[in-house]
């Protein structure tokens, strides 16, 4: 198994797949690794578990977020999990409203 160039990228979820894989999408990884800083932190069997964790780990050592991954974790931390939720940025705001037309 060849490791990945992973670059400058501070937090990364890595997914492994079986060597027969032939979609380009993952259903069935063999396992997803957590990788913080260029160090893998865990091992864990699907992406959920694997997104947890991650986000866990961002909001626990008090890590900054991702530039190109900003939003995404900002809608997670204050929407779906409802940490600082009296302070949503305008756009997370309109998005909140668009999605409580449909619950």
């Amino acid at each position: 198994m060849d490791e990945p160039d992973l670059g400058d990228a501070s937090v990364v979820l890595l997914t492994t797949v079986s060597d027969d894989a032939t979609s380009p999408v993952h259903y069935h990884p063999v396992r997803v690794s957590v990788v913080l800083e260029g160090d893998v932190v865990v091992n864990l069997p699907t992406l959920a578990d694997a997104f947890l964790v991650m986000f866990g780990l961002i909001y626990a050592l008090h890590l900054s977020y991702p530039k190109g991954l900003t939003n995404m974790f900002e809608f997670t931390q204050r929407i779906l999990l409802g940490l600082d939720d009296f302070k949503l940025s305008p756009k997370l705001q309109t998005l909140k409203n668009d999605l409580m037309l449909y619950v």
